[in-house]
């Protein structure tokens, strides 16, 4: 179910600010959008503003939720829920953040004070930013330490550096930081999915009768007459359990 949350929310994402852009390109053009030349300034959040904005809206809150969702799996799935959950609280307060920005944005050219829920829409987006960028730089410390994740260590790692030189940089860098980061959700999603089928059919093969699980009730069935089995004999059956 989380990893099932993990794969689906980018791909949500994705498809609604496609989606929307395209319906809204105009509207979004006429409210100051500069595409290529700053396309931060009104985009995605912009798009909260146009005919279909609850379509956005409804994007954030659940997008945010499945993040929050996918962030819990994450701390459990690997390494078995072991390590430093920095990483795993960071990402789960960056889906909290990103639901928050589902309150609607002002708009660019706006006259008189900013309203609550504008603000409120501004610093979930600053607090998103920041936490997902921190969240990917201790998930690259703690996914090192398993054999099973070490290669999403580094791409933990390259995303991290990579997502946070082209936030820095101006024009459609943006959509590149974007697409990093969602790419990077789908895939580590992925590979918790692959984990844990891994896992329960590791479990499912063993508990068929290999050392360290329980035995079946014929394996424990004694011929009649038989003394008990001596108590080594039985501590060395059960001592994994």
């Amino acid at each position: 179910m989380t990893a099932v949350a993990g794969i689906v929310g980018p791909i949500l994402f994705a498809t609604a600010l496609l989606s929307l852009t395209a319906l809204q390109y105009d509207f979004m053009v006429g409210i100051g959008w500069q595409p290529w030349r700053d396309p931060a300034g009104a985009w995605p959040s912009g798009l909260a503003l146009g005919p279909y904005g609850w379509a956005q809206n409804a994007s954030f809150i659940v997008s945010g939720v499945l993040l929050m969702i996918f962030a819990t799996g994450l701390h459990l799935g690997v390494t078995g829920g072991l390590g430093s959950r920095a990483g795993p609280g960071l990402l789960l307060v960056s889906g909290t953040a990103m639901a928050l920005m589902g309150f609607e944005t002002d708009p660019i050219r706006h006259t008189g004070p900013r309203t609550l829920h504008g603000l409120v829409h501004d610093l979930a987006f600053v607090l998103f930013v920041l936490t997902l960028l921190l969240a990917l730089f201790f998930l690259w410390r703690r996914l090192r330490r398993s054999a099973l994740w070490r290669g999403y260590a580094r791409y933990t790692l390259a995303t991290g550096l990579s997502a946070t030189l082209l936030l820095l940089l101006p024009g459609v860098s943006y959509y590149l930081f974007l697409a990093v980061v969602l790419a990077w959700f789908e895939l580590l999603a992925l590979g918790l999915w692959e984990s844990t089928g891994h896992r329960d059919s590791q479990f499912q093969s063993r508990s068929a009768g290999q050392p360290g699980f329980l035995p079946s009730t014929s394996r424990m069935q004694l011929p009649p007459g038989s003394a008990s089995p001596p108590y080594w004999t039985r501590s060395r059956r059960w001592k994994w359990l």
